[in-house]
């Protein structure tokens, strides 16, 4: 339902305002980070785009059924159950959705009944100095509520509303991954402090993005100075760059996966909201400091803009970054608003060759303007993953004899990479056929090159594969070739 905003954004232009100003006093990395990467130098969380068996939900779920349909047709739907009456009525919804039982693992945990915003509570794939795979488990404390103001009022509202916090859903403390890690045959790796998932995005080259709530709850919660949690995320979880933007919201969680989502090392997508909404200001403000960042390979970042419409009584806008990378698909909220399917092809052209789905949501709960499709579905990663990375060669280049091409391998599986699988493939675009080029050992460990010869040509694309003795194999870009990388070659 759309309503006047004039008087609204009146009410709050001094809000705005403050946000803008503290933009430019909040701590924001802006060093580089070296993407390098043999095992044994420091301990890795995995990105949202890395491989995974599958995603995680909690019975009963808030999400539609047509989304636990599509987890389950190609992956594994990961569904925690209070108990075998829960179980057994999982199980009969889902043979009634015609979902094969063989792609679904029913846990049974009754401490995490209804806990169903598993993004936040939920653990991370942390591979530590040693390449071993842990369920990350950070405390969890729920949700305060905050204004744009990072230190000064905060929690306010908390006080003049008791109810609020009951309000947000999810707010049980100090909820564990143990069912979970039982199940994967792994160990977990509890946290003595505030990790809150949807306000901590990684790369998995060791930088992570929050915004200042994340310094205030730890604080507050935990007794840590920003300083000391910088230390200990950079010792225990190699993230080395941690990058914290304002508050963006006159009035909400101010979780960062409602702002902005990275779609690979090196690309942000981030939310724009219509001039006048009181968000407008403070979103382009934080957009401006991300636009002085470096990727971990040293360059801008990518800044994707994607349009959001209010939606939540016309003043609360359309959460598409709160959006879930799962293998080779996409899954997008959608909020019936005339954004809808812009946003969607926002998204195809950001991603090309990903199948990117669109899911609207009429359940009671909807899609609330604080969460939506991203902090309900987590994915859990394969411990055993063949993990590429690379710096991709994009825009315009200058004229050489060769193009060098360096990529990461590392196999987790420990089952040892083919080394008659490892290869690059290039063809001038428009061309059907591709050429391929062993990837040889580079410099250092896991690393490997090849080199794309200089033809007559001005575009170029490219993939990378590999594949190890465990059965898995891998490309970069992950949905290749349907989707590839690409430069041009600059003209004499």
């Amino acid at each position: 339902m759309r309503e006047d905003s004039t008087p609204f954004r009146t009410r709050f232009a001094p809000i705005c305002r403050q946000i803008v100003a503290a933009a430019a006093a909040v701590a924001i990395g802006l060093g580089s980070a070296t993407a390098s990467g043999a095992a044994g130098e420091h301990p890795r969380i995995a990105a949202e785009w890395e491989p995974a068996l599958g995603a995680l939900v909690v019975w009963p779920p808030v999400v539609p059924d047509e989304l636990l349909v599509e987890i389950a047709e190609d992956d594994r739907l990961f569904l925690i159950v209070a108990d075998l009456e829960q179980r057994e009525e999982a199980t009969a919804r889902l043979t009634e959705l015609g979902v094969d039982l063989e792609s679904v693992e029913l846990i049974v945990d009754p401490t995490l009944d209804g806990e169903n915003w598993t993004r936040d509570w939920g653990p991370s794939a942390l591979f530590d100095a040693n390449a071993n795979y842990h369920l990350l488990d950070p405390t969890f404390n729920g949700y305060p509520m905050a204004l744009p103001d990072c230190e000064g009022r905060l929690y306010d509202l908390l006080g003049l509303i008791p109810f609020l916090n009951e309000w947000i859903p999810g707010g049980s403390t100090d909820l564990n991954a143990d069912s979970l890690a039982e199940v994967l045959g792994v160990s977990t790796v509890k946290l003595p402090f505030g990790l809150t998932g949807g306000n901590a995005l990684v790369d998995g080259l060791g930088t992570a993005f929050s915004t200042c709530v994340m310094l205030k709850e730890n604080r507050d919660w935990f007794g840590l100075s920003e300083s000391e949690f910088r230390q200990a995320v950079a010792a225990r979880l190699g993230l080395h760059r941690y990058v914290v933007v304002p508050n963006f919201e006159w009035f909400g969680i101010q979780h960062i996966d409602c702002l902005l989502k990275p779609l690979d090392a090196e690309t942000l997508l981030v939310k724009r909201v219509p001039e006048g909404h009181p968000d407008h200001r403070p979103t382009e403000a934080i957009v401006a400091l991300l636009s002085e960042l470096k990727t971990p390979y040293g360059r801008p970042y990518r800044i994707v803009r994607i349009d959001a419409a209010p939606y939540y009584m016309g003043h609360h806008v359309a959460n598409y970054t709160n959006a879930l990378i799962l293998n080779r698909k996409i899954f997008v909220p959608l909020f019936g608003v005339d954004t809808d399917e812009r946003a969607l092809a926002t998204l195809r052209e950001a991603m090309p060759g990903y199948e990117v789905i669109g899911y609207a949501y009429e359940d009671v709960m909807g899609w609330a303007w604080y969460d939506a499709l991203h902090c309900r579905v987590r994915a859990v990663w394969d411990p055993k993953m063949l993990y590429m990375a690379h710096q991709q060669i994009r825009g315009r280049v200058k004229p050489a004899d060769s193009h060098r091409v360096d990529v990461l391998i590392r196999d987790y599986s420990r089952a040892g990479l083919i080394a008659d699988e490892l290869k690059l493939s290039w063809r001038v675009r428009g061309k059907t056929n591709w050429n391929e080029v062993a990837l040889t050992a580079g410099a250092t460990p896991e690393t490997y090159t090849a080199s794309i010869p200089a033809p007559a040509a001005t575009a170029i694309e490219y993939f990378l594969s590999a594949a190890d003795r465990s059965g898995r194999r891998e490309t970069l870009p992950r949905v290749a070739p349907e989707g590839v990388y690409s430069f041009e070659v600059a003209v004499h």
